[in-house]
């Protein structure tokens, strides 16, 4: 039961993970934050690691708000699958903590990720 729990919990603890680690990557390769939107100027290594980050969010996101909701929804007409709703839920409650965790990252870095 346990690892089922962790289980659920990974997709968002590795968004987090990918969030801060291309923060720190940021700072570190540019010497500080970015000083305009975009990414002119970043060195390929650091593009990759956000396109990584992009690629990951976006699936993650999408995935979390119009297919676990449809999924949660039909786990409840059958019997044998409710089990899976706390489960699924826990995919819910992940793009929430996601979402509530930048207000403890460096604004800079927060407002570059927005643009």
């Amino acid at each position: 039961m346990k690892f089922a729990y962790s289980l659920a919990c990974l997709p968002y603890t590795i968004a987090i993970m990918l969030f801060y680690s291309v923060a720190i990557h940021i700072y570190n390769a540019l010497g500080g934050w970015p000083e305009s939107i975009g990414t002119r100027g970043f060195p390929e290594t650091l593009l990759f690691h956000i396109n990584i980050q992009n690629v990951y969010l976006s699936y993650l996101l999408g995935f979390t708000v119009f297919f676990i909701p449809i999924i949660i929804i039909i786990c409840s007409f059958v019997k044998k699958w409710r089990f899976l709703i706390k489960y699924l839920s826990i995919q819910i409650i992940g793009l929430i903590i996601f979402f509530l965790q930048m207000f403890f990252a460096p604004d800079e870095y927060v407002n570059w990720f927005w643009d």
